[in-house]
Order: structure tokens, then sequence, then C-alpha cells
């Protein structure tokens, strides 16, 4: 009982001290950052949206997933829902 409440706390203080922060909060390099797909809806303005139920697709018939360097080449802007 004693090891596994001692093996419990050195696993707490690892996650506390920043064994998992440091890799969540690392900037995206500029490949992946290019590579991101993002949904757009090709017949109801130029706004391209991070997640597929956002507000702004609501009344969007057909929905098209792109990259997001794709959208903004074409003039594509973030969704002001999602700012």
């Amino acid at each position: 009982m004693k090891t596994l409440r001692k093996a419990l706390t050195i696993i707490a203080i690892t996650f506390t001290l920043g064994g998992v922060v440091e890799p969540l909060t690392a900037p995206i390099p500029d490949a992946q950052a290019k590579s991101v797909k993002v949904w757009i809806a090709p017949h109801h303005g130029f706004r391209y949206h991070y997640d597929k139920t956002c507000r702004g697709l609501s009344n969007a018939g057909k929905l098209k997933h792109v990259t997001k360097k794709w959208a903004k080449s074409h003039h594509y802007t973030l969704c002001h829902w999602e700012k």
C-alpha cells in the first residue's frame, strides 16, 4: 500500500512540475500549420472554420474540407465566431 501511494505521489509531482504541460503549449511549427484542415462552405461566403459544427456553418449546405493554406490563398478568412 505504501509503495502504491509513493508511486502515485511521484507521478502526481511529475505531472504538476511540467512533465505534460510543455508539449501541450509548444507552438505549432509552420509546416504543420500549413497542413491544418479547415471547413469552408463554397457557396456561402469566404470564411473558414476549424470546427465542422461552428455556428457560422449552421445554414451552409455543402461543406468542403481543405487545408488552411489553400483557404487563405483563395482569400478565405477566419470565421468571427471562432476568433
